[in-house]
């Protein structure tokens, strides 16, 4: 089982150029901040697809992940800016459901491009509110086959890409000169049935590093080949490192 990356990474990239393309430049207001990251996301991963579904800890994914990445860069002026998330998982899981046996495979990309408002008076701190788009790439199969099994195994599955509208807002609060608060929600809506997602983190400050640890937890309802609706859960801790440059 393989991701199918469709040119996401230099896409995402050409993405934050246009998003930056946006932010005014004029006097010292051109100069701009920026963080990377790279963090690790241990989700739990549930795909229900009606009565068919799989179910996978964070242990599963470490013990059967064949790719993943999960990354971001995101930049300020004095009032705006722009971020570029990227997920990329790929997992496998089999079990029993009642009478039948089931294999699951599923590959996930998630991208998120988004330009930042920031009224603040101080960068990546206080109220902000960001728009943008959300790219969702689905490659899931589930077969089921019961026992005795029938001329056919029972299958569904989805092997597409979803873009939508993104919003959302975040608030990071200072708790002292190394400590910051960090909460976020967002929703996105187009050509899924919507998604949605909240975290929080907390981050230490040391110089350029950021050190953080937090929660996330995305909901993602999408439609599968034979029609029906198919709600992919991804939550759990999640812990990273930053460079400010």
């Amino acid at each position: 089982m393989t991701i199918r990356k469709n040119g996401l990474l230099p896409t995402s990239l050409g993405a934050l150029a246009l998003t930056l393309a946006g932010v005014p430049a004029h006097g010292e207001s051109a100069d701009l901040d920026w963080i990377a990251s790279v963090y690790l996301w241990g989700a739990s991963i549930t795909v229900d697809a009606g009565d068919r579904s799989l179910d996978a800890s964070f242990s599963d994914i470490i013990d059967k992940l064949e790719m993943g990445f999960m990354g971001r860069v995101e930049t300020q002026g004095d009032t705006l800016g722009g971020f570029v998330d990227l997920v990329y998982l790929s997992v496998g899981d089999e079990g029993t459901i009642g009478p039948a046996s089931a294999r699951g495979n599923l590959d996930m990309s998630l991208m998120d491009v988004a330009a930042v408002w920031s009224p603040g008076s101080e960068r990546f701190t206080g109220t902000e509110v960001y728009g943008g788009f959300r790219h969702l790439g689905v490659d899931f199969d589930l077969r089921a086959t019961l026992a005795p099994p029938p001329a056919e195994p029972l299958r569904t599955g989805i092997d597409t890409s979803y873009t939508d509208f993104l919003l959302g807002a975040r608030y990071v609060a200072p708790l002292n000169d190394q400590w910051r608060l960090v909460v976020s929600a967002d929703f996105s809506a187009g050509d899924t049935e919507g998604t949605w997602s909240l975290a929080g983190y907390g981050v230490y400050r040391n110089g350029p590093h950021r050190f953080f640890a937090g929660y996330r937890h995305l909901e993602a309802e999408v439609e599968a080949s034979n029609g029906r609706s198919v709600d992919q859960t991804i939550t759990g801790p999640a812990v990273g490192y930053g460079f400010a440059f």
